[in-house]
């Protein structure tokens, strides 16, 4: 349905049930979640729900804006992939995946899926796994000031404001706010809380960090699919190549056979290697001029 044609009831309002109607069974970049004028709409209705006192009504218009949001991350993450801005759809990545986070506490995502949000959950999760980030950034911080988004008073352990924190009040979701902290380390790790701390190494001419990435995995299924809603997924199986086809591969690089020794003194010596290979199954068959299969050496 398109969201110039949505049914308007009284005064142009929109309920909750015919904005959720709209962001149903996206196969394609869904128009109105893209749609800015759908998006004030939401807005408009959800504050007239406020004002009639309807905290329910309110609710569900929380929920659609945030599955608009999420397919609109997604869609993004995809588009910049698309472009191979790899670390740039990784920070949308996350953000979807934070966002739904917020949303599953409210909406029950089950089958038939009509809004594509356990799909998406999924994808995110199969996008990052592909990623070659092993190494992150987490702050240590003394939180010296918290307030509740709701009512901008400050809270703690001892002195809540009374709004529990992700439960939704008058169609906005509460979440705490530090206004003031005192940085006290960072450290590096494998499992982050905010995942877009990627670690870069430095550039040569000391004008920031360069990105040193091989996105070979993500780079691969990106380029085979037209649209974020044609599903994939990947088994870990094994091939086995000649060795003459290792002849570009330096004896004091690591073997390609996944062992994490030097190739010299592995399996250099070895007339054919078994290397690690990562299978993609794609549910929308990709263009039969791009190669179906990638060897990682």
């Amino acid at each position: 349905m398109n969201s110039e044609n949505v049914p308007m009831s009284r005064d142009s309002i929109l309920s909750a049930s015919e904005a959720l109607s709209l962001l149903e069974r996206p196969e394609t970049p869904n128009p109105a979640a893209r749609n800015p004028r759908f998006a004030s709409r939401i807005a408009e209705s959800k504050a007239a729900a406020v004002e009639a006192g309807d905290q329910e009504e309110a609710k569900r218009f929380w929920i659609a804006e945030a599955i608009s949001h999420s397919q609109l991350i997604f869609e993004n993450a995809f588009e910049l992939m698309k472009e191979h801005r790899f670390y740039d759809a990784w920070c949308k990545l996350e953000e979807c995946e934070i966002t739904i986070a917020s949303l599953e506490r409210h909406f029950a995502v089950r089958p038939p899926d009509r809004h594509r949000i356990g799909y998406i959950r999924d994808m995110v999760e199969r996008w990052q796994s592909l990623y070659p980030y092993k190494i992150f950034f987490s702050p240590e911080i003394l939180k010296q000031r918290v307030e509740c988004s709701i009512c901008d008073t400050k809270v703690s352990l001892r002195n809540p404001c009374g709004h529990e924190k992700g439960q939704i009040y008058d169609g906005e979701q509460c979440y705490h706010i530090v206004t003031k902290c005192e940085f006290l380390s960072i450290s590096a790790v494998e499992n982050p809380v905010q995942k877009y701390s990627v670690g870069f190494l430095a550039s040569e001419n000391g004008s920031g960090p360069r990105d040193h990435y091989d996105y070979a995995h993500p780079r691969f299924a990106i380029d085979r699919l037209a649209s974020p809603y044609h599903g994939w997924y990947t088994e870990d199986q094994t091939r086995t190549i000649q060795q003459s086809s290792l002849s570009h591969h330096p004896p004091s690089a690591r073997c390609p056979c996944g062992s994490g020794n030097e190739f010299g003194c592995c399996c250099k010596s070895k007339p054919e290697v078994v290397v690690p290979h990562l299978q993609f199954i794609f549910s929308v068959p990709p263009p039969p001029e791009l190669p179906q299969e990638q060897i990682n050496i």
